[in-house]
């Protein structure tokens, strides 16, 4: 289905090339468990980031004069909103209704809704039903772009919906396809596709969501995802935002990130040897935690490294945690906060149950076969619980993969300590 969408005019367009934001994950309405050691006025920015990235990225929309905007998928963190999540959504549209900006924008697994017609979004905003379909616009610059994508109507998806994706309009001068989901096979719960599947599209960019770690699938045409736009916990690191999609003379697109987090999680491992007491340590730590380079808040995450020896006090101060709240109380909390301190594991040559290496890595390949490891794999992605939390970002076969592959190499580590931990 193709439907004209938005019209863009502008006497006083000064712009040659067509331009455009992708977003995708803004996860509004995150409820970042777990944050109850941090201080209640951090816990309250947090909280708030999600919200502010999305007024920074309109603001960026806005800045730089964009033909028009996509979100592909998990706008919400979940299917059903708080009242203040889709005011904040709302609003956001609304300035970019007011500026003339059209926004397409889907649903996807974690805000899945069964009816997209019921929200009562402004007049600049198409928002995709279950079915692919495609829209239409035309820019400042008299260029026709064509849109295809599709909203999730349930939280899993789990038939190739690029299957359905029509090949190129041949009267577009730009065909875009928005696609929240991951490279996976028939089964997998993310809309699954394969890259040459939507090369074979010919489209000139695919708008990709789902995936929180920035990355591109395919450089020419682009294949992008652009990450969420706020880390939502310490395992999503680094510099969070959307992407400006350029044109050239060529009629290539181009991507460029913007990052629009005020609120980073990071992870640093300080360059540290020998021998520390407390003090020493403290004041290393301290000194290193000033010197952050970034701007805005850090919740940072240090890893002690495996040179580093600890005397007595200072490894019971650490483990005890009285450490991290020394540090805690000597950095600058509008600035950064150490959240978590972790020794980072050296290798044990401790022999185990008695035995020496070679001994263990018989009985090993006797007992810890490929075949066992596969049929664990299988059970554990059975395992509901798991399905919910650890394919969030990747295809059952990936995981299973994942789980054959550590317990093939770590199967030896699962006894770590001395023989009298036998039991």
């Amino acid at each position: 289905m193709t439907e004209d969408f938005f019209v863009i005019v502008s006497f006083f367009d000064w712009r040659n090339h067509m331009k455009f934001l992708h977003a995708a994950d803004l996860h509004l309405d995150t409820p970042f468990s777990g944050l109850s050691a941090l201080p209640a006025p951090l816990q309250q920015r947090l909280i708030a980031a999600p919200a502010a990235a999305l007024t920074k990225l309109v603001d960026l929309a806005l800045a730089e004069h964009v033909d028009f905007v996509l979100l592909v998928g998990d706008l919400f963190d979940q299917a059903s909103q708080s009242v203040q999540a889709q005011a904040q959504l709302l609003t956001q549209l609304e300035r970019l209704n007011t500026a003339q900006i059209p926004v397409v924008l889907s649903f996807g697994n974690h805000d899945f809704q069964p009816d997209t017609a019921s929200w009562p979004f402004p007049a600049n905003v198409h928002a995709f039903g279950a079915q692919v379909e495609t829209v239409t616009l035309t820019t400042a610059q008299q260029e026709k772009v064509a849109i295809s994508g599709f909203s999730y109507d349930q939280r899993w998806v789990t038939t190739p919906m690029i299957d359905h994706y029509p090949l190129k309009n041949p009267t577009a001068d730009y065909h875009i396809g928005m696609l929240h989901g991951q490279v996976g096979v028939v089964g997998d719960h993310y809309a699954p596709f394969s890259v040459s599947a939507l090369l074979s599209k010919h489209y000139d960019y695919w708008a990709l969501g789902h995936i929180h770690q920035r990355q591109a699938l395919n450089e020419q045409p682009p294949v992008v995802y652009p990450g969420n736009i706020q880390g939502r916990h310490a395992g999503e690191t680094g510099a969070k935002g959307c992407l400006i999609v350029t044109s050239d003379d060529q009629r290539r697109l181009t991507p460029t990130f913007h990052a629009l987090t005020a609120i980073t999680w990071r992870t640093w491992t300080p360059d540290l040897t020998g021998e520390l007491n407390r003090a020493d340590l403290l004041t290393a730590l301290t000194s290193g935690m000033t010197t952050q380079g970034e701007t805005g808040l850090q919740l940072i995450s240090i890893t002690l490294p495996a040179t580093l020896q600890l005397t007595t006090a200072a490894e019971l101060a650490w483990t005890q945690g009285a450490l991290l709240a020394q540090l805690q109380a000597n950095v600058d909390s509008q600035h950064v906060w150490p959240v978590a301190i972790q020794m980072a594991s050296a290798p044990d040559a401790t022999p185990l149950f008695g035995l020496d290496a070679a001994a263990w890595e018989a009985a090993g390949q006797q007992v810890v076969t490929s075949e066992k490891i596969a049929a664990l794999a299988d059970h554990l992605i059975t395992t509901e619980f798991l399905n919910t939390a650890l394919l969030e970002d990747m295809s059952p076969e990936a995981w299973r993969a994942q789980i054959m592959r550590l317990l093939a190499d770590q199967y030896h580590l699962t006894t770590e300590g001395a023989a009298t931990d036998a039991d």
